[in-house]
């Protein structure tokens, strides 16, 4: 009979990856947002009066920056994070980055159409008018409105689908927990749109997430992210 004695049998660990940042600093981010949303909300059923846009799309850009710069400062590793959220600049390839999240954008498209379909005979809150009051009327207005949505596309991107998507993932342990709660939250920011584009907006941000799982970096959804609010501000000018 082979000698048992001593022999030993492998114990194989699983060690859960590190989180990003401590949770404190992410149940503040997320407090933060809460509270953003709730204003929202609030704006949804007691409309405030419009100021003027240039305030209000530079009032948008600066909470941007300051939603961005909490974030950095609660991170373990920032620079290992902006890598893996923007990769090490000589390997970009901005062409096909760029052809990328043109596809990525008209995915986008298909799919908030079709759950807005699907969502239609639910009778969600869909106020009219909310987009198109914030929208550019100047050609001003609308070079504002561009710079809007690039920090909206580059910090958006950052909070929910670099931060938030990799926080939640490695939390769970699951990138699929990562995928939902992330999209989640994204889409109760838009409660100011109704409720039916936060249920669109939840779908939208889950395609931005697993497309950037997939991708392993946020330069495609970026771009599409950019081109989504861009786009609808140049189309609204157009046809106003």
């Amino acid at each position: 009979m082979p000698d048992t004695v001593g022999s030993e049998v492998p114990v194989v660990v699983r060690l859960r990856p590190e989180p990003i940042a401590p949770w404190p600093h992410t149940v503040f981010l997320m407090v933060v947002l809460g509270l953003g949303a709730a204003y929202g909300a609030l704006r949804l059923r007691v409309p405030a009066a419009m100021g003027p846009r240039a305030f209000t799309y530079g009032s948008s850009i600066v909470l941007q920056c300051l939603l961005v710069g909490t974030t950095i400062a609660g991170l373990y590793h920032r620079r290992r994070f902006l890598v893996g959220v923007v990769g090490e600049p000589a390997t970009w390839r901005v062409l096909p980055d760029l052809a990328m999240g043109l596809g990525v954008y008209l995915a986008g498209c298909a799919t908030m159409l079709v759950m807005g379909l699907a969502t239609w005979p639910l009778h969600l809150a869909r106020p009219s008018g909310v987009v198109q009051a914030l929208a550019p009327h100047t050609r001003a207005e609308l070079a504002l409105w561009l710079l809007v949505s690039l920090s909206a596309g580059v910090g958006e991107e950052f909070v929910f689908r670099g931060y938030l998507l990799r926080q939640f993932t490695r939390w769970s342990g699951s990138p699929a927990v990562g995928i939902g709660a992330s999209a989640v939250l994204f889409g109760c920011m838009h409660f100011y749109e109704g409720t039916a584009a936060v249920v669109v907006i939840t779908g939208l941000g889950a395609l931005f997430a697993v497309v950037a799982v997939w991708r392993g970096n946020l330069r495609t959804v970026m771009v599409a992210h950019f081109l989504q609010d861009a786009l609808t501000g140049l189309f609204l000018y157009l046809h106003r």
